[in-house]
């Protein structure tokens, strides 16, 4: 976990969120132990704070020898003026202060979370092989010409009819990327496209093309489907973080919705603006 933050924001964060970790008043000293470097108007700041700061476990900084401490001096004299002047009192400043705590121990519950699973030989298998039906073996090779709307695509497909080249009226009409390549996808997998793409590819054979516009919200195509072959999955050992990850990413979507259903959340019903 990367937690360094925003200079301007850090010694807020450390501590505002650290509750008694510190003094709530800039009168009442803290004694400073082994890990202090340096007392500021009672305040310590510690070997934690420049870690914190800077990632180094209060080594000086080999870029910047003379300044990390000095900055941390000067930002816990800010945040001592901040709090003289009553800032941190002020209602924006609070929520942000608030939003800020949320994020920073939402993301480390969730860490934490992570770094505690595990999953079985047996689990990462059953979830290799449900992906590998999922997405299946077929790989497509093919051509389109995207057009502005029906009518052009479909003056596009009466030229075809008349055994115009497809690839020629790419390169006059299409409004893709792929027209100076006459409208050549190459070979790619049906999952990779928009599903109206791939649902009018898949009914086509091999030299085919569709007689009808096929629209997305890109616009108006009309797909030639040049050729298919049959792929192999990469082996298990290949893609088995890949594989963690998504059994990861289910299991604290599992946990998320256990916290959700276990909670009392309630939506006040609040009066007409």
């Amino acid at each position: 976990m990367d937690i360094r933050i925003a200079a301007p924001l850090l010694l807020a964060t450390l501590v505002l969120l650290s509750g008694c970790e510190r003094p709530d008043t800039l009168q009442e000293a803290v004694a400073p132990d082994a890990e202090t470097l340096v007392v500021i108007n009672g305040m310590p700041i510690t070997r934690a704070d420049v870690f914190a700061y800077t990632g180094l476990d209060g080594a000086p900084d080999p870029v910047r020898p003379d300044g990390v401490l000095e900055e941390l001096i000067n930002l816990e004299l800010l945040r001592q003026e901040a709090i003289a002047q009553g800032i941190d009192q002020e209602m924006e400043i609070q929520i942000i202060l608030r939003n800020m705590e949320i994020g920073l121990l939402a993301s480390e519950v969730i860490e934490r979370r992570a770094r505690e699973m595990s999953f079985s030989d047996a689990e990462v298998q059953a979830e290799y092989d449900a992906q590998v039906a999922a997405f299946g073996s077929v790989e497509y090779r093919a051509r389109h010409i995207l057009v502005d709307d029906a009518a052009e695509a479909r003056q596009v497909i009466a030229a075809l009819e008349e055994d115009a080249d497809f690839a020629e009226l790419a390169a006059t009409h299409s409004q893709d990327a792929s027209a100076p390549e006459g409208g050549d996808l190459g070979w790619f997998a049906p999952e990779q496209m928009i599903p109206a793409f791939t649902e009018a590819l898949e009914a086509l054979e091999p030299g085919e093309y569709t007689l009808e516009p096929v629209q997305t919200q890109f616009g108006w195509h009309v797909i030639l489907l040049e050729d298919t072959r049959e792929t192999a999955p990469p082996p298990l050992a290949e893609v088995r973080t890949q594989i963690e990850e998504i059994l990861q990413a289910r299991a604290l979507r599992a946990f998320m919705d256990d916290l959700r259903a276990d909670a009392e959340i309630e939506y006040p019903i609040r009066p007409e603006q």
